[in-house]
């Protein structure tokens, strides 16, 4: 089927443009509320700010979008550290392989390696985290719906550099490069390089 236009001057007439662009201001406040259920909530830019306003930015964020998961029990960045004197401890970072690829938390796999072997793990704690723990509250959410106890880092990795944290790039060589998914989410101590 092939289009025809009948009448060239009614097609670009004003009116005709006017149509399609009150169609997308209307739509504007749905894909406005779409964006921020995927990515999260927004941040101011981090431009400027002490690693403290960073820091108080990164909890403000994270207990805007901790409601929306009532059932991802949670773990601080402390509790981590003390945590990490078990063998059995598993940390699972759920963010996309090019994040992954920039650095990691020492000793976390991925969602996909965890995948292969979750079943029978005992009683081995499951510490998930993402860039500030949105993405990770999910997957905790659907680990639990599994059966499966785990335990969202509360700030993720970004808390975890806050807390004076080591991360590592692929080669196991500490980094003080951090995959932060977007703008946004630039609340890295000032000594870091924020990558997106």
């Amino acid at each position: 089927m092939k289009f025809q236009v009948r009448d060239k001057r009614r097609l670009f007439s004003p009116g005709a443009l006017g149509r399609p662009l009150c169609g997308i201001l209307t739509a504007l406040p749905l894909i406005l509320s779409v964006t921020a259920v995927c990515c999260g909530p927004a941040a101011p830019l981090a431009e400027g700010r002490t690693d403290a306003e960073k820091r108080a930015a990164i909890e403000a964020m994270y207990r805007e979008f901790q409601p929306d998961f009532p059932d991802a029990p949670e773990i601080s960045v402390e509790e981590l550290i003390r945590l990490r004197t078990r063998e059995d401890l598993l940390i699972v970072d759920v963010r996309e392989p090019e994040e992954r690829m920039v650095s990691i938390i020492p000793g976390a796999i991925s969602k996909e390696a965890f995948e292969s072997l979750k079943r029978g793990l005992g009683d081995a704690p499951i510490v998930v985290h993402c860039t500030i723990g949105y993405r990770s509250a999910g997957y905790v959410e659907a680990l639990k719906a599994e059966g499966i106890e785990a335990y969202n880092l509360k700030g993720s990795i970004l808390s975890w550099v806050h807390a004076g944290q080591p991360v590592v790039d692929p080669e196991g060589n500490e980094t003080k490069r951090v995959h932060v998914y977007g703008k946004r989410w630039d609340l890295l101590p000032e000594e870091y390089e924020a990558v997106w």
